[in-house]
């Protein structure tokens, strides 16, 4: 499982560069060139239509992995910062929470914010 979430994090740094770009955008013009020996045919079509949905999951579900590691990686730094401070805690652990709670803090929050002023 660690090789697995190694290879998803390495292919979505990759992924993220110009030169990944780049390979992207030349599969996709070899693909479309290729069309013109095939004639565009009805079986360059589906193959090439394939491709492409098989590329783009990949791609997001790539890059998907990748944004929750980081998005985490960045909660565990606020909770830490917010628990060292002299400030209430109580919105530490907050994305762990159901959707209806964290808009329920958000708006307590901005409630605070606008009495302070």
């Amino acid at each position: 499982m660690q090789k697995l979430e190694l290879f998803v994090n390495r292919m979505a740094a990759a992924l993220a560069t110009t030169f990944g770009f780049l390979g992207i955008m030349s599969t996709i013009l070899i693909g479309a060139l290729l069309g013109i020996p095939a004639h565009f045919s009805e079986f360059w079509s589906i193959c090439f239509n394939m491709y492409l949905s098989l590329a783009a999951l990949f791609i997001a579900s790539t890059l998907l992995v990748a944004q929750r590691r980081d998005t985490s990686a960045v909660q565990a730094k606020l909770d830490h910062i917010m628990m060292s401070g002299e400030g209430d805690n109580d919105l530490v652990g907050l994305d762990s929470l159901p959707s209806a709670e964290i808009e329920k803090a958000r708006s307590s929050t901005k409630e605070a914010v606008r009495t302070k002023e």
